[in-house]
């Protein structure tokens, strides 16, 4: 029985049953928006009506309602060649988006999706550009864009972002940390008062469209609080998602997730980018991205950033949005794009449980990149070998950072006191590692 998941190959299947498959050298399985089957035939020769009327008998008694009914032949009889003609464009569009699959029966077949959104996500090639070239980002004034992503939320992503750009800015580094979580805002709350917050990316995105005259930093925090950042430190900036208010899900509504405009919402982004980049000449352009398959997560995730970190717990639901996003980055990186796996909520070292764990987690992330990362064509690493993408840094489980943190004070001794004591938790050993392997991909460690 064909279902969505069997579809492709079920018609890959009829094409081989056809008779007169000799005539084939290429086929293009199409499945549209509605994930129904259509085909595009490069033939030698053209088949006459006995012929395609078999083909079509094969096709709907072995994929039944999952057929559109809907060949389009490059080859055609004379008196077909006029009806044909209108059907040269949609033949172009089909071959320019095609992805080649397999070869058999001395056909080679291609695929190509007709998506609605996760355009990000779904569509891949070889050599994805970053926003600007690693050669830029390593060079003595550039800027390197890492992202942090998890599939699941409560995974401690936004926290550790929070770690590293600390640690980076005690080492003296720049750090301009985004939070593009537009669905579930929360970065700037650890370290602005909730009145502090007016504006951000959502905000940016949606003016700078319509008045291209807008100015970055109105956009942007200052984080100066000095419980947290001492005198002699790295600068630190933040652009909130924005303020969640009455008019939030309006601006919301307008941002163009299923890009019915080709690329927009990866040009938006780019530009935003390039605009931190240059008017606040940072080292680190830090992105909170939105937990799930989201659109604006797949392009801050697969497209844009020089390197990402992955977060994740040792569960089935992790595990299988982890797999999903490595494929998706290995389909659209060389193998050299840094990735990290971050192994969150894990047992605190020293634990009877803290070894048994790691070790299954390393295993698991092990097996995943041999399936979906690492080359086959290229030695691959060794499961010890440290700073592969397999190797993942840990963050023990802190019930002190699960019920929420504040990273700013009104100046009392206090509450000084208390944003100390959050920052050394941030700044420990584990969110260390992770800062270090960060600039060890654009070597700085």
């Amino acid at each position: 029985m064909t279902t969505f998941n069997n579809a492709m190959n079920s018609a890959l299947n009829c094409v081989c049953l056809w008779e007169k498959k000799g005539i084939l050298l290429e086929v293009t399985i199409i499945r549209d928006v509605y994930g129904k089957i259509s085909f595009l035939m490069n033939n030698t020769e053209s088949a006459d009506d006995v012929a395609k009327e078999n083909f079509n008998r094969i096709l709907e008694q072995n994929m039944g309602p999952y057929y559109s009914g809907r060949i389009y032949w490059k080859k055609l009889s004379r008196s077909q060649k006029n009806i044909a003609e209108r059907e040269k464009m949609i033949i172009g569009l089909i071959e320019d988006k095609r992805t080649e699959w397999c070869f058999q029966e001395n056909i080679r077949f291609y695929t190509a999706e007709r998506a609605i959104a996760k355009k990000a996500w779904i569509y891949q090639s070889d050599g994805n550009e970053s926003v600007w070239p690693y050669e830029d980002a390593v060079s003595e004034d550039g800027t390197k864009v890492v992202t942090f992503y998890s599939f699941k939320g409560g995974m401690g992503r936004t926290t550790t972002l929070a770690g590293v750009a600390l640690m980076l800015t005690e080492q003296g580094k720049n750090v301009f940390m985004l939070d593009t979580d537009i669905e579930a805002p929360g970065l700037a709350t650890l370290f602005f008062d909730e009145e502090m917050i007016t504006k951000g990316v959502l905000d940016y995105l949606i003016e700078q469209g319509i008045d291209q005259n807008v100015n970055l930093t109105d956009y942007v925090l200052d984080v100066i609080d000095a419980a947290l950042l001492a005198e002699d430190t790295g600068r630190l900036f933040l652009m909130p998602s924005g303020k969640v208010d009455e008019h939030y899900l309006q601006k919301l509504a307008r941002i163009d997730y299923q890009d019915h405009r080709a690329g927009y919402l990866r040009k938006s982004l780019e530009d935003l980018l390039k605009d931190i980049r240059d008017h606040y000449r940072v080292d680190y352009i830090l992105i909170d991205a939105r937990a799930g398959f989201h659109d604006m997560g797949g392009i801050t995730v697969t497209q844009l950033p020089h390197g990402v970190v992955l977060f994740g717990n040792d569960s089935r639901q992790s595990w299988d949005g982890i797999t999903q996003v490595i494929h998706t980055i290995a389909q659209g990186h060389e193998d050299d794009f840094p990735v990290m796996i971050a192994g969150a909520m894990c047992p605190e070292p020293g634990t009877p449980e803290y070894i048994p764990a790691r070790e299954h987690f390393i295993n698991q992330a092990y097996t995943i990149c041999l399936e979906h990362y690492y080359d086959t064509n290229r030695e691959i690493p060794g499961i010890e070998a440290e700073d592969e993408i397999h190797y993942p840094e840990f963050i023990p489980f802190n019930n002190v950072i699960l019920h929420g943190m504040e990273l700013y004070s009104d100046g009392s001794q206090e509450n000084n006191q208390r944003v100390i004591a959050y920052k050394k938790i941030l700044t420990g050993e584990s969110y260390g590692k992770i800062t270090n392997r960060i600039k060890k991909w654009f070597g700085e460690a």
